[in-house]
């Protein structure tokens, strides 16, 4: 995989155009990329007026639907609404509950338990729904439109059903009122609404805009969480549901914000990486309630304690993700899946709500789509992410035979399959990607937008940058490079693991990023790849997201030896590199040798300074710098050596042997693949 950059030079045909703008060259080629090519455009892409919403009647089965909804409301009929288990499906419920209970309509709603109930819907779930609520209407948000036998089940019990959906439109749609943007035989000119934004749309056909903008906050929360596009009226609705959030709108949201460290105004990031994780973290972890309640609570004491649980689900998750990613690289090593045309993993003890998460950092890792799955019983569940050029729902359709349930986009899907199917559905799903490769333009790479100075990094630009906001898909943050040389760094205070430097008027931030500090400090040259975050009237940020150094020497190439084998170098080896680990011993003896000479150093010294002076302090005959970072990295993966916080430690009760390392397995077919 590697970083390439997204921005070309200007033309002097788009400077000119820009040219009363009084806009930088840097920030006219920001918006040039987004194709906002001219001024009349950027007028129209900083408008935030939210009358530029769509006519909701432009939507097929939205007249249909309004009429079938007031005719309920009119007759007093019960109402059930029916969502799904993440912030979306979250979102989307709340809405339309709280539309409904305004109307003073007998209302309910279920949202369903991940491992319980599945996902949409199923018989047994409509049976028991029908016998608890005895509905005379259903509504689904979020779901529904590949569930057609379901709906037929549910119409032969009597109820009628309205189905709002924002997913694929399958082969068969449910014998129903139907609305989803992704219907191609409609007028309406903007198909990337969420489910919540579906909700919203309903509410607006029913009873016009402004009754609309009520709820522009919450919809906010979903549009940006379930990571649809940040443009057209999706960009008016995140503007202003971000307003009215950050005017304490929602009592719940504003108390999460607090409690996850958000100090000053919420932005579209805050929701993306902090406030949308926690309410997914409810239906992930098995009570998607939790997340609803968020939203709809208002009494301060119980909100603590609904904030506080969703604190604790989301550590849960945290911890379970980081297990079954390590978990899965082991799998993905062992089994010698790191070349597949598509990486399928599968344990029956991988709790199935966080197998997203981790496909989406497998898929980055590897450069290549990925599913990944659990569960328990005879049952396999996951789900899957993509690459671009992929079409992810496509190509399991194609493997449908193997698959119990399936659905979603063309970069990620979520499926169920018998365990004994998962062999037969691995081959097959081998040979579609492979063929839609060949015949589609797949783009795995990763891109940032351009070279920039930290000259070039002053207020103008970045109060410009802040005018892009808010940002995410669609709309992505500005993501920056820049060159460094010899850079010292500092930890941050919170956390050793975390580091940061200055660069110019900039601080830089590197999450995760203490293992690079020794490449940092080194006096070669550095690409950064950085993203930029400004919040509120606080000094702007720069999150690294990636180091890409260019080294010269052995001592500087080893350093990035390191990296690579403890998988944080974000792109492909080089020539250089590949050559070093050709040539790294994997025998027996030599791990002997260089476990003897680190156990020999630690009883003398216990710090570890850098690796300079660790491979100058080792006394060993024909010692190589390279052949001791692969060494003292397969010693860390089984645990037998820890460099943690610049201290060594030899752990010299761990009984193990060299095939256990995922690690040194992976090198030795490489070496013997030569």
């Amino acid at each position: 995989m590697e970083y390439k950059v997204r921005c070309g030079e200007l033309t002097p045909r788009q400077l000119a155009a820009f040219d009363q703008t009084g806009y930088s060259e840097k920030f006219i080629r920001l918006l040039v990329q987004r194709g906002i090519d001219t001024p009349a455009k950027a007028k129209e892409f900083f408008d935030y007026r939210p009358t530029k919403l769509h006519d909701p009647f432009l939507l097929k089965g939205m007249t249909e639907a309004v009429q079938r909804l007031k005719h309920a409301i009119s007759q007093k009929q019960r109402i059930l609404i029916i969502g799904d288990y993440d912030a979306d499906g979250i979102c989307a419920t709340a809405i339309l509950y709280k539309f409904l209970l305004s109307k003073h309509v007998r209302t309910a709603y279920f949202l369903p338990e991940r491992d319980a109930d599945g996902y949409g819907l199923n018989i047994e779930l409509i049976k028991k729904l029908h016998a608890k609520y005895q509905p005379d209407l259903l509504i689904t948000v979020d779901c529904g439109i590949s569930c057609p036998a379901e709906i037929k089940f549910a119409q032969s019990l009597g109820l009628d059903c309205i189905v709002t959906d924002h997913h694929a439109i399958p082969a068969e749609v449910p014998p129903c009122i139907c609305v989803d943007p992704k219907f191609p035989d409609q007028d309406y000119p903007f198909n990337d609404l969420c489910g919540a934004g579906v909700a919203l749309k309903l509410i607006q056909a029913m009873d016009g805009l402004a009754y609309a903008e009520r709820y522009f906050d919450i919809c906010a929360i979903a549009t940006v969480a379930d990571i649809v596009s940040l443009t057209d009226e999706n960009r008016v609705i995140v503007y202003q549901g971000l307003k009215k959030l950050n005017q304490g709108s929602v009592p719940g949201i504003k108390a999460l914000a607090t409690a996850c460290n958000i100090r000053d105004e919420i932005k579209s990031s805050d929701i993306s990486f902090r406030i949308g994780p926690r309410i997914n973290a409810s239906g992930r972890m098995g009570n998607a309630k939790r997340g609803l309640d968020v939203i709809l609570e208002q009494d301060p004491e119980k909100i603590d304690h609904i904030v506080k649980n969703l604190i604790y689900l989301n550590t849960q998750r945290q911890e379970l993700c980081a297990q079954i990613y390590e978990e899965c690289l082991r799998e993905i090593a062992t089994h010698h899946l790191q070349n597949d045309n598509i990486i399928i993993v599968a344990k029956p003890e991988w709790e199935s709500g966080v197998l997203g998460i981790v496909a989406v950092r497998i898929t980055e890792k590897y450069g290549r789509p990925s599913i990944i799955l659990g569960g328990k019983g005879d049952i396999y569940k996951g789900s899957g992410r993509s690459v671009r050029g992929i079409n992810l729902v496509e190509c399991i359709t194609q493997a449908q035979e193997y698959l119990h349930t399936f659905g979603g986009h063309a970069m990620a899907a979520g499926m169920s399959l018998k365990v004994t199917d998962l062999d037969a559905f691995r081959a097959k799903m081998q040979t579609v990607v492979a063929n839609t490769t060949a015949t589609h333009v797949v783009d795995n790479n990763r891109y940032y937008d351009f070279e920039i100075t930290a000259d070039e990094l002053n207020p103008q630009f970045l109060r410009e940058v802040k005018m892009l906001e808010p940002t995410g898909c669609g709309n992505p943050a500005p993501l920056l490079m820049t060159v460094l040389r010899e850079t010292p760094t500092a930890a941050l205070s919170s956390n050793a693991n975390h580091t940061k430097f200055e660069h110019g008027a900039l601080q830089f931030l590197f999450f995760g990023g203490a293992g690079f500090n020794e490449i940092l400090a080194a006096p070669c040259a550095k690409s950064i790849i950085f993203e930029l975050q400004q919040n509120g009237n606080q000094p702007a940020k720069a999150i690294v997201k990636c180091v890409i150094p260019f080294a010269i020497n052995d001592e500087e190439k080893a350093l990035v030896l390191q990296r690579y084998l403890h998988g944080d170098l974000a792109v492909a080896p080089d020539a250089s590199l590949r050559q070093i680990m050709r040539d790294l011993r994997v025998d027996r003896d030599t791990f002997i040798a260089y476990y003897k000479a680190i156990t020999t150093l630690s009883r003398r010294q216990s710090r570890y300074q850098n690796l300079t002076t660790f491979f100058r302090d080792l006394v060993l005959p024909d010692k190589n710098i390279f052949q001791l970072v692969f060494c003292c990295a397969v010693f860390e993966q089984l645990g037998i050596i820890s460099l943690t916080h610049q201290r060594l430690t030899v752990n010299a009760g761990v009984s193990t042997t060299l095939t256990n390392s995922a690690l040194y397995n992976q090198i030795s077919q490489q070496i013997n693949k030569e």
